[in-house]
């Protein structure tokens, strides 16, 4: 995928899953890693929730890659709010959308 101009690889890892982690952005390796969909969450919970929790860390580890890529670190650093725009995102983008201001 491209990053403000940087190719990042993507890759779903299910050894992420040993680090007690649901994904990683590598910034020097241009690399951001999520565990599969399948072992998000526990093994009761139902495939919407995992799916809906898997978007949230594809769209948390991507925000940390912006950060990194526009010389931001301190909030690539700053889980909370880099957490917080992976929460919000999907609202911002739908008030956006339906007031035609996404470009």
């Amino acid at each position: 995928m491209n990053i403000l101009g940087t190719e990042y690889q993507f890759k779903e890892d299910e050894t992420i899953i040993e680090k007690g982690i649901d994904g990683e952005c590598a910034g020097y390796a241009k690399e951001i890693r999520i565990r599969p969909k399948y072992t998000m969450l526990g093994a009761s919970d139902n495939p919407a929730d995992k799916a809906k929790r898997y978007n949230e860390v594809f769209r948390h580890e991507v925000i940390h890659a912006f950060f990194t890529d526009s010389g931001l670190d301190q909030y690539s650093d700053d889980e909370v709010l880099v957490t917080w725009i992976a929460i919000q995102f999907p609202k911002m983008l739908n008030i956006f959308q339906e007031h035609g201001c996404t470009e």
